[in-house]
């Protein structure tokens, strides 16, 4: 069943990149590169022998049509053609596939570099190898080759980028349908961040990719020498770049796919073949520039997982001790610019050392978790929470004066108190609170925290569990 669905493909590929053929045994779209390439990705050494069958055939149909009399050596050149093709296509699949790590996150931009940087070598491997071999059966004189390689290569190439990825989904598919088992690296871009599916807003922005392709060479077919017509077509990439980044991947590949076939079918029909080199140039632009797009959500994604590890705790999530001072001194600034007071909570876990000895550093660091929960839910948005090591923790509530601010700390002490802990009905955890408010326009972060401190010193003193304002600190 795999040989019919990959010999059916390919041939169907071939006559199909008829359409915008440059010599009988070259085109410059050429879109059996993809099934090739797709067929080794998914199936790897089971692809072979259908692949090597697919290009004998087409080498067959290609030798029939030119009326090759070679005899009894002519499946010898057939088979000539289908290593010539082969091979290229198959170090391709693999080279894409080890870009992808089979043990950490992957990169999907290194993936799509491996894909058109390897894409353009294995066309060019492909494109001498298959001129080669056109020489030595007969189809062209040696020195008649070396023209035959850059449209070639372009051929190969064009077709690749343009259905390439969306036929890997689409085998892989199959693959999954009658039950063999891919590699496990084809399913590593399945959690790319994706917006929700939208099928009517997908259809209308295709139409709009569509109809900047349709209407740019009905434009260039009825003034053939008015070639700056042609930019039209250039609006479609803009148009495709938006799909790419409001759409799902599936969505994007097959837009990339119908944006090419759009173009060969309209250039064989309206008979545009000396325009067909440029408008392949322009198909190469949209995938490439597709296929990178792609990759921009992940880039996001991975950015913003860098950016919480650099500014926040591990385990509790509050903000990490060097960006919450940071953070901290410019909210002092910017209240003192508008004249607005600032409060610190001064915030110490009581009973950590208690709670890890009789119930383990688990239950420890979910009680953590849980008061910076409790902290979260009881300040505001514009508040600042961070941990500043072990058991404490400090809160900055801009705008808030010292009554707001003892109001603030009594909520999440009772929130505290009131809280149920898995690890034990007996044993909570408790706060301890030191508050801290500024008094003069000099005030900043390091003379806020020395006083949050001190009157957590004087909360801890009085029996731990309560709150203390930085007055009580001053008398004592």
């Amino acid at each position: 069943m795999v040989t019919v669905v990959i010999v059916g493909l390919w041939m169907g590929a071939y006559y199909a990149a008829r359409m915008l053929e440059y010599e009988s045994f070259a085109s410059l779209w050429f879109p059996p590169t993809a099934v090739s390439f797709a067929a080794f990705a998914v199936f790897r050494w089971r692809a072979w022998p259908a692949l090597v069958l697919a290009n004998v055939l087409g080498a067959l149909a290609t030798f029939h049509r030119e009326g090759s009399s070679a005899g009894g050596s002519i499946l010898f050149d057939g088979v000539l053609f289908a290593f010539a093709h082969c091979i290229a296509y198959w170090l391709l699949a693999e080279a894409v596939l080890r870009s992808i790590p089979g043990t950490t996150a992957p990169s999907m931009a290194r993936t799509v570099v491996s894909f058109l940087l390897g894409g353009m070598i294995a066309a060019l491997i492909a494109s001498l190898s298959g001129t080669w071999v056109t020489s030595q059966v007969g189809l062209v004189a040696a020195d008649a080759t070396w023209p035959l390689i850059l449209p070639w290569m372009i051929g190969d190439y064009a077709g690749l980028v343009a259905t390439g990825p969306l036929l890997v989904l689409a085998l892989r598919g199959f693959a999954a349908m009658v039950g063999i088992r891919t590699p496990d690296r084809l399913y590593a871009f399945d959690d790319l961040p994706r917006p929700q599916p939208s099928p009517g807003p997908f259809a209308l922005k295709l139409l709009l990719v569509l109809s900047a392709a349709t209407l740019s060479l009905l434009a260039i077919a009825q003034a053939p020498n008015n070639e700056p017509l042609l930019f039209v077509v250039f609006i479609a990439i803009v148009l495709q770049l938006w799909i790419v980044h409001t759409q799902g991947v599936t969505e994007s590949l097959i837009a990339i796919a119908l944006f090419s076939l759009t173009l060969v079918v309209l250039v064989y029909a309206l008979e545009l073949g000396a325009h067909a080199l440029t408008l392949q140039f322009a198909m190469i632009t949209l995938a490439a520039g597709s296929y990178f797009g792609l990759a921009v959500p992940m880039l996001y994604a991975d950015n913003a997982q860098l950016r919480r590890l650099l500014i926040h705790d591990a385990l509790t999530g509050a903000y990490n001790r060097h960006f919450f001072v940071e953070l901290s001194q410019q909210a002092i600034r910017q209240s003192r610019i508008r004249a607005k007071p600032v409060s610190m909570l001064m915030i110490d876990l009581d009973n950590l050392k208690l709670i890890n000895d009789r119930h383990g550093h688990a239950a420890g660091d979910q009680a953590l978790s849980q008061i910076v929960r409790i902290c979260h839910q009881s300040l505001s948005g514009n508040d600042l929470l961070g941990r500043l090591g072990g058991d404490e923790f400090c809160a900055l509530l801009p705008g808030l004066d010292q009554t707001a601010a003892a109001a603030a700390a009594d909520a999440i002490i009772e929130a505290v108190r009131s809280s149920s802990y898995s690890f034990s009905s007996e044993l909570k955890p408790s706060l301890s609170i030191g508050i801290a408010t500024t008094q003069t326009t000099t005030d900043d972060y390091e003379s806020l925290w020395l006083r949050a401190d001190s009157a957590l010193y004087v909360a801890k003193r009085g029996g731990r569990n309560q709150v203390a304002q930085e007055e009580a600190a001053e008398l004592q």
